[in-house]
C-alpha cells in the first residue's frame, strides 16, 4: 500500500544568475627587456611587473593601468624583432658635437634632451655638468657631473661627445628621439594564441606598439574572429597607430595614417592615434605616449559606459597642451581630422579642464552596428551570458511533442524563460541595454539533429552626440499688448 507523500523537486538556475565575470581583466601585449615570452601572467602591483618584465612600453602601460585603476591585469610579452631606432641628434648652441648609438640597447620611447649646465671644460676633464630630460623638456633630471667621461647613457642609448680638445659649452642642448623595439606579424600570433588558451578570464586586450600596416592589424583581428568561437573568449582589442614624427604636420600625419591603415575594418578593435603626455607608472616622469595608455585606464569601467562622457572627468594626468594652453599634441577639438578616419583621438572641452576621449570608436566600416566600444562590449556581455546559461542545458533531457516531433511547448517556454532571465539579470540591471529578448525555435528536429537554435536581439543604449537648443530674448510687455488687443 502506498503512503501519501509530498515530493518537492529542487530546480536550480531559474533566477538567471550568471557568474560575476562581466567585468574581467584587461590584458596588455607588447615588448619588454625581460620576462617569459608568450606567457600570460597576472599582476596586481606595478613593482611586480617591473620585477618580472624589466623595462619597456609593455611594462609602462601595465604599470600605469595598475597605478591609476588599482586593478590587476594580465601582462604578455611578445618577441621583439623590429629594432629600436635613434634619430639624428639636433644640436642647439656651440661646443663639441655628439653621436648616439647603437640603438640596439634602447628599450622604450623617449624624447631625449641633454642640456649642458656648466661647460667650458675640455671633455675628459672634470668640471662639466649636465641635465637630462626624457620627455622633450617637460621635466628635467638632477644636475649631474660628467666627470672624466665623454658619454651619457639615456634609456639604454649612449650619447658620446667629441674627444678632447673639444669642449662642452654652457646652455648647449642635444636632442634625439628614441623609438622602442617592437613585435611584428610573425611574433604576434604565438602571443595571441597564448591568450586564447589561457584559463585567466579577460575581456579587452591592449596591444602596445605601433600598428604600421593593414596586414599587421589584420593578424590581430583574425585572431579575435577566432576567439569569438572559443568558449569564454568574447573579447575586444585596442591598438595604436604610430605617433607623429617631430615636425610632421597634422595634414601629413593624417594622410599617412589613412594610407597605412585606411583599408582596414574590424568590429572587434579600436586604433588610437596621435600622442599625449602621460605620467609613468614606474618613475612618475611624464613621457610622450600613444593615447592607448590613458585609454586603457578609462576603459576599466562597465561595458555600456561611453568613455567620452565628460561627467567621468578628464583622463588622469594627461596633457596635450603646454603650461600656456598652446596645443603641443593633436587636439581633435582644434583639428578634427582623425575621428573622420575612424581613429580614437583625444580632445579638450571648452570650459572644462583636462583632456578627454573624443569618441571611443571601433575601426568598423561605415554603417556598421558596431560603431563604439560599448557596442562591442555589451554584445560580448550578452554572448558570454548566453553561453554560460546554455552550457547548463547541454545534454539535459528535452521532451518532444508526439504530434509534431518538435520540442514540447512547455519545455521550450522553460528554456526560453531561463535564457531571458539570465540576459535581463546581466544586461538590464544597470541597465547596459535598452531591452533584450531571446526566442527559442519551435521547429528544430531535435531527434535527428540534436541541435536547438534560437535568436537573441539586444536593443542598445543611445549616446547623444549632438544637442540642438533654441535660445532668444523674451519681452513680457509685447505679450501683454497682444493680449489686450
Amino acid at each position: 500500500m502506498s503512503v501519501p507523500t509530498v515530493r518537492i523537486n529542487e530546480v536550480d538556475g531559474a533566477l538567471g544568475i550568471v557568474p560575476s565575470n562581466q567585468i574581467t581583466l584587461h590584458a596588455f601585449l607588447g615588448c619588454s627587456t625581460a620576462g617569459p615570452l608568450n606567457t600570460p601572467v597576472m599582476f596586481a602591483r606595478a613593482t611586480d611587473v617591473t620585477g618580472t618584465f624589466g623595462d619597456g612600453p609593455l611594462v609602462e602601460a601595465a604599470a600605469l593601468y595598475i597605478t591609476q585603476t588599482g586593478n590587476a591585469c594580465i601582462v604578455l610579452r611578445a618577441a621583439s624583432v623590429v629594432a629600436a631606432t635613434v634619430s639624428t641628434i639636433v644640436q642647439t648652441g656651440l661646443g663639441a658635437a655628439a653621436t648616439a648609438g647603437p640603438a640596439t640597447a634602447a628599450f622604450d620611447d623617449r624624447q631625449v634632451i641633454i642640456k649642458v649646465v656648466s661647460g667650458g671644460v675640455v671633455i675628459g676633464t672634470a668640471g662639466n655638468t649636465y641635465q637630462v630630460s626624457e620627455d622633450g623638456g617637460q621635466t628635467w633630471g638632477p644636475v649631474t657631473a660628467l666627470g672624466t667621461s665623454a658619454a651619457v647613457t639615456v634609456a639604454g642609448v649612449v650619447f658620446t661627445f667629441a674627444a678632447a680638445p673639444a669642449k662642452l659649452e654652457t646652455g648647449t642642448t642635444y636632442a634625439a628621439t628614441i623609438t622602442a623595439p617592437n613585435w611584428d606579424a610573425t611574433t604576434l600570433p604565438p602571443a595571441l594564441e597564448a591568450l586564447r588558451t589561457t584559463a585567466q578570464p579577460w575581456e579587452q586586450l591592449f596591444v602596445i606598439g605601433a600598428l604600421m600596416t593593414t596586414a599587421v592589424a589584420a593578424v590581430i583581428d583574425t585572431a579575435f574572429v577566432g576567439f569569438a568561437s572559443s568558449p569564454g573568449k568574447d573579447c575586444s582589442w585596442v591598438g595604436q597607430a604610430r605617433m607623429p614624427n617631430t615636425g610632421e604636420s597634422e595634414t601629413v600625419y593624417a594622410a599617412a595614417l589613412n594610407t597605412a591603415l585606411g583599408g582596414f575594418v574590424t568590429s572587434y578593435g579600436t586604433i588610437c592615434a596621435a600622442a599625449c603626455r602621460v605620467p609613468s607608472g614606474v618613475s612618475g616622469r611624464f613621457y610622450r605616449r600613444s593615447p592607448i595608455f590613458p585609454v586603457a585606464s578609462a576603459q576599466s569601467c562597465h561595458p555600456e559606459i561611453n568613455t567620452a562622457d565628460v561627467n567621468r572627468g578628464p583622463l588622469v594626468g594627461v596633457s596635450i597642451r603646454d603650461a600656456n594652453g598652446n596645443v603641443v599634441e593633436h587636439d581633435e577639438a582644434v583639428n578634427p581630422t582623425l575621428d573622420a578616419l575612424r581613429f580614437l583621438a583625444l580632445r579638450t572641452v571648452e570650459g572644462y579642464g583636462g583632456v578627454y576621449i573624443n569618441r571611443p570608436l571601433l575601426f568598423s566600416q561605415v554603417g556598421s552596428d558596431f560603431e563604439l566600444i560599448p557596442h562591442r562590449r555589451v554584445m560580448n556581455m550578452g554572448k558570454r551570458t548566453l553561453r554560460t546559461y546554455f552550457v547548463r542545458r547541454l545534454n539535459r533531457p528535452v521532451r518532444i511533442d508526439k504530434a509534431t516531433g518538435y520540442i514540447l511547448e512547455a519545455d521550450a517556454l522553460e528554456i526560453e524563460g531561463g535564457a531571458n532571465a539570465a540576459l535581463r539579470s546581466a544586461l538590464m540591471s544597470r541597465p547596459s541595454a535598452s531591452d533584450v529578448k531571446f526566442t527559442l525555435s519551435r521547429t528544430d528536429n531535435l531527434l535527428s539533429t540534436k541541435t536547438l537554435t534560437g535568436t537573441c536581439r539586444i536593443v542598445p543604449l543611445a549616446y547623444p552626440e549632438f544637442i540642438e537648443i533654441q535660445i532668444g530674448f523674451y519681452n513680457p510687455a509685447l505679450v501683454t499688448l497682444a493680449a489686450a488687443a
